[in-house]
């Protein structure tokens, strides 16, 4: 098939996912009800503006975009860092002319855990090196498949980025996506988990519309006989004067008030919060005491959910970018001989005292050079520390006796 009877093919297909996606306009893309209503609609909008929601999307975002990059050559020495590489500026100083890489990262992590997928274009040089990454939100993009091969069609959302868009094969997107169902894209968390962030907006709701009404309960007045037009108004402006600043209101006339809501605390409206705040950190994959829930924490179980966030929540995710990065970015002979790394290691020290005692084990083992150590402490090398050293009572199995 020719190269442009398959461009055609690909842009008719593309064209209507697009037709289909706009053919309800009541749709909001993007936007759920399910069996369970709460009432609220839930969109990646609304998503966000659940506290718990918004919180832990821009700690992990953050945390990502602030890990150190590293782009890193195999030789018979091990891997070496090319920090002079194009591809380490692209992923650490400037992916394109308007962003820089903490904005780059941030945005893309963000959109990889509040929309399942995140997507940059790969902008190449004549001669098929990258030499700039753009962003592209996933609402802007659509995927389609012709015979074994992915097809990417993108539309820009701000005007002056319209030269980017149009369509696109696989080996010119970075396509980061998280849980997926059939490989080819990831699904929308904030879509598939619609009913417990929509409880939580309905919580904010309530509590917020409880509060704003001065904590006052809904109720009935009930009034045995009929009450003329001018007694109703005076009954009402007398009421009304006194029941502000959350006085107790006189009732004239033998009314009787009778409560009809049932009281927040009765309704555990403050549980029902740290459970929407629970149900937040399961979906987005974060402990709860990094979004400000210290009901079950404890100074000794904060440090192991520290560490267990980083293996467990950012690890995954740092080895996605990493396999994608390498096998769009790198070709040819490069593609075995180099890789991505994202450091972690920072995030993993640990207080003061375990981060001391881990580098005096090291130096002393003999796996870690003095200089290595100042390295990551931020500290520049100074002469004669990188060599190893080793225990001097120590030696080889069997060779007891050998001196050189």
């Amino acid at each position: 098939m020719a190269r442009r009877s398959v461009f055609q093919r690909v842009a008719s297909l593309l064209g209507a996912q697009k037709r289909e996606a706009s053919a309800d306009p009541g749709v909001v893309p993007g936007s759920f009800r399910g069996p369970v209503d709460f009432g609220v609609r839930v969109t990646n909008d609304t998503a966000l503006k659940v506290t718990a929601f918004y919180a832990g999307i821009r700690i992990i975002s953050e945390n990502i975009a602030a890990l150190p990059k590293d782009v890193r050559r195999y030789t018979d020495r091990g891997p070496m860092s090319e920090r002079s590489s194009d591809i380490y500026r692209l992923i650490n100083g400037q992916p394109n002319a308007y962003t820089n890489a903490f904005s780059f990262w941030s945005v893309i992590t963000t959109w990889v855990k509040g929309w399942g997928n995140a997507f940059a274009i790969i902008k190449r040089d004549g001669a098929g090196r990258p030499i700039e990454l753009h962003q592209v939100h996933p609402a802007g993009v659509r995927i389609t498949m012709v015979g074994p091969r992915k097809w990417y069609g993108v539309t820009m959302q701000n005007p002056d980025l319209m030269y980017l868009n149009g369509v696109y094969p696989d080996e010119d997107i970075l396509h980061f996506m998280e849980l997926t169902l059939d490989g080819l894209k990831g699904v929308n968390p904030v879509i598939y988990n619609a009913a417990a962030l929509g409880k939580s907006i309905a919580t904010e709701t309530f509590a917020a519309d409880f509060y704003r009404k001065g904590g006052a309960n809904r109720g009935v007045m009930e009034y045995d006989g009929a009450m003329g037009d001018e007694a109703y108004e005076k009954f009402v402006k007398h009421y009304a004067e006194s029941s502000g600043n959350f006085q107790v209101p006189l009732l004239e006339y033998g009314i009787k008030y009778r409560q009809l809501s049932i009281d927040p605390v009765a309704s555990q409206l403050v549980q029902s919060e740290t459970l929407s705040i629970q149900d937040v950190c399961r979906i987005i994959n974060i402990p709860p005491h990094m979004v400000a829930d210290l009901s079950r924490a404890t100074f000794s179980n904060i440090e192991h959910q520290t560490i267990q966030f980083v293996q467990y929540s950012l690890r995954p995710l740092v080895k996605r970018f990493e396999t994608e990065l390498e096998s769009k970015l790198f070709a040819g002979r490069e593609a075995g001989t180099r890789d991505v790394k994202f450091i972690l290691d920072g995030l993993l020290r640990g207080d003061t005292q375990a981060r001391s005692q881990y580098y005096h084990n090291a130096i002393l083992d003999g796996y870690m050079s003095r200089n290595e150590v100042r390295e990551l402490e931020g500290y520049e090398h100074k002469e004669g520390l990188d060599e190893f050293l080793y225990p001097q009572n120590e030696g080889v199995v069997g060779q007891e006796g050998n001196q050189e």
